[in-house]
């Protein structure tokens, strides 16, 4: 097992409250590996595409067995 750091953005969805928010972020992280710490470092409005968006540093567990991570989606 490793550890890795990631920064990324997620779309916060507009039917999405801020009590459910929690749960989806943690859904989002689970693609990627196992997530250790993670923090909200942003929250950003476009409001010409009426989105906002989330950015997140994290620190993930990977798995080396089943080949999951960040690097492997991004390959």
């Amino acid at each position: 097992m490793n550890l890795e750091f990631i920064e990324l953005e997620l779309v916060w969805p507009s039917k999405l409250g801020i009590f459910d928010l929690k749960d989806y972020i943690l859904s989002e992280l689970k693609k990627y590996g196992e997530p250790l710490r993670w923090a909200i470092t942003s929250v950003t409005t476009h409001s010409e595409k009426k989105i906002q968006l989330i950015s997140l540093e994290v620190v993930l567990i990977i798995n080396q067995d089943k080949g999951k991570g960040i690097n492997s989606e991004l390959s």
